[in-house]
């Protein structure tokens, strides 16, 4: 596992901040504070910034904004991530149909990015805490939907985060799992529920957010908040006569070589649905997955 480093993790909190209020600019003393650390330990980070263009100073009021160097590297990011274009508007589609939000997810290492959340006409739904840039750790009992096209040894990889994370034998996950799997790929979407407990993820997500210095984005809090969920929070068959409320049901897109470019999900069911409602939100969030594969000119594998 990489260690840390509190360097990097500045420059991502620094920019981070100054990105969620692009039009307030801060001093030396208000980014230090944010950061948690003194200004003289600061300082040489800013001044090394300003001077690749990555910040502005402003030569009386001495404070700091984004800089013009940044415009390009948002440019070339933008650039890489149009199969979240491409996907935009059939997630309107599917977020107005459901009833629910709509979230695309792309695979970054071990995790998977938060890249686009899209709402329903008729109002705000949940997104399970999450927003744009977050990231979830790739492990049981998530990503399933993305885990089922997995070969075997990157399946195996999936399986030992969980039981790292959950404090499951690896052996349990992988009897668990491997018919839960099956059927994913049998039907196209797979299906995580929780059972509703006194605070849901979306609380217990804004609450770890806030306990990292200055309310940053953190993979580390996020990991902790899926210990709300048991290992065998994947659903398998639906029943139709069941009652399901469904955290996230979802869906991978392929790209050229039949991998998985895109997760679209639906997320953050707010009542119980009956098992055939349920299952007729899985076929259409199947569907929208695969008309984005096919705008992509991607292929099932």
């Amino acid at each position: 596992m990489a260690r840390n480093s509190p360097q990097t993790d500045r420059i991502v909190m620094l920019t981070e901040l100054l990105a969620d209020e692009p039009e307030t600019p801060r001093s030396l003393a208000d980014i230090a504070r944010h950061l948690g650390v003194a200004k003289a330990t600061c300082y040489p980070m800013v001044v090394a910034l300003t001077e690749a263009g990555w910040l502005i100073r402003h030569p009386t009021r001495k404070t700091y904004r984004l800089g013009p160097a940044l415009i390009p590297i948002g440019r070339a990011a933008t650039t890489a991530t149009d199969v979240v274009d491409l996907a935009r508007s059939v997630m309107h589609e599917l977020a107005d149909a459901s009833d629910m939000a709509s979230i695309a997810f792309v695979q970054s290492g071990s995790d998977v990015v938060v890249a686009e959340v899209v709402q329903p006409v008729g109002g705000r739904r949940g997104t399970l805490g999450l927003r744009l840039g977050d990231k979830v750790l790739l492990a049981p009992p998530i990503g399933s939907g993305i885990a089922a096209w997995y070969p075997p040894e990157q399946r195996e990889e999936w399986y030992a985060l969980g039981g790292q994370n959950l404090g499951v034998e690896v052996d349990v996950l992988r009897a668990t799992y491997e018919p839960a799997l099956a059927l994913v790929r049998e039907r196209g979407y797979a299906m995580e529920c929780m059972e509703q407990q006194q605070h849901s993820l979306a609380d217990a997500v804004s609450e770890l957010r806030g306990r990292g210095v200055g309310g940053h984005r953190s993979t580390v809090a996020l990991r902790e908040a899926r210990t709300l969920l048991s290992a065998d929070a994947v659903v398998g068959d639906i029943d139709p006569e069941g009652s399901y409320q469904p955290l996230s049901i979802n869906a991978a897109a392929f790209d050229r070589d039949g991998e998985p470019a895109v997760v679209l999900c639906v997320a953050d069911a707010s009542r119980p649905m009956s098992g055939v409602r349920t299952a007729e939100i899985g076929e259409m969030v199947r569907d929208a997955a695969a008309r984005v594969t096919a705008a992509m000119h991607g292929r099932h594998p």
